[in-house]
């Protein structure tokens, strides 16, 4: 056997072995199926705490082109508004995949205002809140249309792990490839129209706090993952 014929042997015994490892290794059970999966907007509740939802208030709809985006994105996107007694209101936005791998990006903040006409007055900072002995990390960032001034709290959620997006959140679903499984992913917005970024972060904070301690415990998973 000659040695040209001994390499090309060779050659192809290792790229059929990567090609065997590569399917190996690609993800192929949906985490979502691992358990029954109920719709967020049906266990939502219409009032908690101080809150009640706002039914004066008509979700403006996206442009065509993006409820296309949408649609071919997300298994459910849910869009509220809760008013507190002192006429505080907070829009709460929930955007589910089964395939976090899907284009999560799509719906994130700092993608979906912009596109929509907004202006980012206060580029993203990592934050958090802390609910009992949890410590949620959060993004907050500041965006303007015209006189509109929306301050945004966010946080994304992976599996049942909440991340951040870019690298971190490739680093979830990483884990979760290597382990065959496919993640779903949640993200979950806050917001509310208000000039005063730090007293809406506040108002934020607090609608939060009170929408955890109203739900469940067995549904909590649903938004902020696992302990």
């Amino acid at each position: 056997m000659s040695t040209e014929l001994r390499r090309a042997i060779v050659l192809a015994g290792l790229m059929g072995g990567a090609a065997a490892l590569a399917a190996a290794l690609t993800p192929r059970h949906y985490l979502a199926d691992a358990h029954p999966r109920e719709k967020l907007a049906e266990w939502l509740p219409v009032s908690f705490g101080d809150w009640q939802i706002d039914r004066t208030i008509v979700p403006v709809p996206p442009s065509p082109d993006l409820q296309k985006v949408l649609d071919t994105t997300y298994d459910e996107t849910v869009a509220l508004t809760y008013r507190d007694s002192g006429g505080r209101r907070v829009m709460l936005s929930l955007a589910y995949g089964r395939n976090q791998h899907k284009g999560m990006n799509t719906h994130r903040p700092e993608i979906c205002y912009p596109s929509q006409g907004f202006k980012v007055l206060r580029d993203s900072e990592a934050g958090s809140l802390k609910w009992g002995q949890r410590e949620i990390p959060v993004t907050r960032l500041v965006t303007g249309l015209g006189a509109r001034v929306e301050p945004i709290t966010y946080w994304l959620l992976v599996g049942d792990t909440i991340t951040f997006f870019g690298y971190p959140q490739r680093r979830v679903a990483i884990r979760y490839g290597l382990a065959g499984q496919i993640p779903d992913g949640v993200l979950v917005r806050v917001s509310t129209i208000d000039p005063d970024p730090t007293a809406a972060f506040a108002v934020h904070e607090r609608f939060i706090l009170d929408l955890l301690s109203a739900l469940p415990t067995q549904r909590l998973p649903r938004l902020i993952g696992l302990a």
